[in-house]
This record gives C-alpha cells, structure tokens and sequence, in this order.
C-alpha cells in the first residue's frame, strides 16, 4: 500500500474516534492488532482493543483528535495531535500532547499502533486514574 493509502486510514481512524465509534475503529484494524498506550500494558488481537477501548468510550461524551503534524511512508503513518476527551461525571481533559505511530499490514489494516503520552500530563489536566 502506499503512503498516501495509509494517511487517509489513519485520517479516517482518527475521526471515527472523534465520533467514539468502535466498529469503525476496530475496522480499520488487523484482527491481530497491537495497540501499546506507552505508560500502560500493550493490548493484543482486537477483542481486547475492542474491550479497552469499549470501556473508554463508555466513560466519554466526546473525543477529539486534533492532528498538528502527520507524515507518512509505505510502512508507517506517525502523527503528533492534541487528544481532548469531556467524560460523562462532567470533567474534560483538553489538549493531551500525543505521539501516535501507525504501522500497517500487507492489506492496510493498522497491525501496530503506539501512543506515546506522559502519565503525569495526563493526571495534571484532568484525565482520571488509569
């Protein structure tokens, strides 16, 4: 696949999180998927991506992905974006700084996805124990 083929997926996995939807994620996903939240345990295979994330979303009232930079190659899409999530009890958390690097497989699914963000920024901007 080409580089211009993995930016749209990853364009378009980006907005369905910002319309926290799941199916459309986990679409867009190899069936045996790694998605590694840096300060947490890496997830294998989509059942526990869907669980995660699932849950995740069962907290949110809404999401935003905000890309600032995005480049891309054959291999790999990595973006830097600002995430922002408002939660259900009414608190938000605006404007994570992210790190998210994307990797593909031989049918462009996304086979391995890395977010690398700081637990502590996290925490100081009102995201909730993890």
């Amino acid at each position: 696949m080409s580089a211009k083929a993995h930016e749209i997926t990853v364009r378009k996995f980006c907005t369905a999180w910002d319309r926290l939807d799941l199916e459309g994620i986990l679409a867009l996903m190899s069936d045996d998927a790694l998605y590694h939240n840096m300060p947490l345990e890496p997830l294998v295979g989509k059942q526990q991506i869907a669980d995660f994330v699932g849950g995740f979303f069962s907290i949110l009232s809404s999401c935003c992905f905000e890309i600032l930079n995005l480049t891309a190659n054959d291999q790999r899409v990595v973006t830097e974006r600002l995430d922002s999530f408002d939660f259900l009890d009414g608190s938000a958390l605006k404007e994570l700084p992210v790190l998210g690097v994307f990797e593909f497989d031989a049918d462009g699914k996304i086979s391995a996805w890395r977010e690398y963000w700081d637990l502590k920024t996290w925490a100081d901007l009102g995201g909730p124990a993890l």
